[in-house]
């Protein structure tokens, strides 16, 4: 697809291509909170569900920088630990960790597809005395008794998601909030 050529003369423009980079992340940001509106509610039957963000896989090495940093700062997870993932998309952050950890991990997925892609992974890895992937709304997911509970989000959803948290999860547990931040403190 070939760039319009408002945009290829304002691409051109740009100095460097980091310049470049930024733009097009920031192009790609506002074109997906555009589509926001339009996607934030999917209807399932007679009941309306939020949908607090698209499905876009970590890459793994950023995965894998993740663990290292939390194990660097002294906060990796025990095998007696619970790892939760809000919008748990294909497993692979509750596999990582769960490997690297030896910890339990419970996903919680609205997309039924992707459910069935979790639980496969799990499967696969032979995970699933330790991962318990469950379809549904990320809002009513039982938080409680994590030590590390990971959300991905747009922005407008995060409020809510970190209010919710903030009232559910124990002093020792930690947020790791994907793409963008929980609000301060978080």
């Amino acid at each position: 697809m070939e760039p319009t050529p408002a945009l290829a003369q304002e691409m051109a423009s740009l100095e460097t291509g980091a310049d470049r980079r930024r733009h097009v992340r920031a192009l790609l940001l506002a074109a997906a909170k555009a589509r926001a509106d339009d996607a934030l509610t999917l209807k399932a039957e007679d009941a309306t569900t939020p949908l607090f963000a698209p499905f876009s896989p970590s890459p793994l090495a950023v995965i894998d920088a993740v663990w290292t940093r939390l194990e660097e700062a002294q906060m990796a997870l025990t095998p007696e630990d619970l790892l939760v993932d809000l919008g748990c998309g294909d497993g692979r952050w509750l596999v990582s960790g769960v490997q690297r950890f030896k910890c339990s991990a419970l996903g919680v997925e609205l997309d039924a597809a992707l459910v069935a892609r979790t639980q496969a992974a799990v499967r696969a890895q032979g995970l699933e005395h330790k991962i318990q992937v469950q379809q549904g709304d990320v809002m009513l997911a039982d938080v409680s008794r994590a030590r590390l509970v990971i959300v991905y989000a747009f922005a407008e959803s995060l409020a809510g998601i970190a209010q919710r948290l903030r009232a559910e999860l124990g002093a020792d547990a930690n947020v790791l909030s994907i793409g963008v931040g929980c609000g301060a403190g978080e």
